[in-house]
């Protein structure tokens, strides 16, 4: 059992890229989010499974605008070898106009419980730049507290660039206490409304991979 609330810290953190990687823009596969949100009444869902060293964790994530600059999310995810189930809900707010050519801003407050751990709470600042040719940079940093916890800060830096056919992606990220992870990704539409992506990263000597999908309705 005592090994249990490190399971679920390690669940948390690969799972971390549902709650990170909600938004319309950057989307899966980065972990690191964008200030942007879906349009008004629409949404979408992801999945995919995300493994390290002694872990393979499944997740699912949906999300949904009801209304412009709002953003609701929902994750669910299991690992399967250390017998943790992670749960997550969250709500982004774009703070200025969405821009095509230009930066806007963003927030996102979070609350998560995984299991054996107490449930937490998150609040992440987002700062997100587009170039019609150069593509998109992504900023976080914000923090998350744990009950009777101190508060953990976490950060992130991602840039992506949208080759029409496929969007590789490069990210920097890391929470207050832990090695940060660096993290290359790639996301194709296979039709109008579904994207396959994947992912490959370091964090210290562990390698990570994910391989997952999107649907947008």
């Amino acid at each position: 059992m005592n090994q249990l609330p490190s399971a679920a810290v390690r669940l948390a953190l690969i799972a971390l890229s549902a709650l990170g990687s909600i938004p319309a823009l950057a989307g899966r596969p980065l972990t690191v989010d964008d200030a942007n949100t879906d349009d008004a009444r629409h949404g979408h869902l992801e999945a995919w499974v995300a493994r390290e060293p002694g872990s393979t964790a499944y997740n699912l994530a949906p999300a949904y605008a009801p209304g412009d600059g709002l953003e609701l999310g929902a994750l669910l995810a299991r690992d399967t070898r250390a017998s943790v189930t992670l749960r997550g809900l969250q709500a982004k707010w774009r703070i200025t106009p969405k821009q095509e050519n230009g930066c806007n801003t963003g927030a996102v407050l979070g609350w998560s419980r995984a299991t054996g751990a107490a449930d937490a709470v998150s609040l992440n600042g987002l700062l997100s730049c587009h170039h019609a040719e150069r593509g998109s940079v992504h900023t976080n940093l914000g923090a998350t507290k744990a009950w009777g916890a101190a508060a953990s800060v976490n950060w992130g830096l991602a840039y992506e660039r949208d080759l029409k056919l496929v969007t590789p992606s490069i990210e920097w990220f890391g929470n207050q206490g832990g090695k940060p992870t660096l993290q290359a990704g790639l996301r194709g539409n296979m039709a109008r409304s579904i994207q396959l992506d994947g992912s490959v990263g370091r964090r210290g000597r562990a390698t990570l991979y994910s391989l997952g999908t999107k649907l947008q309705f």
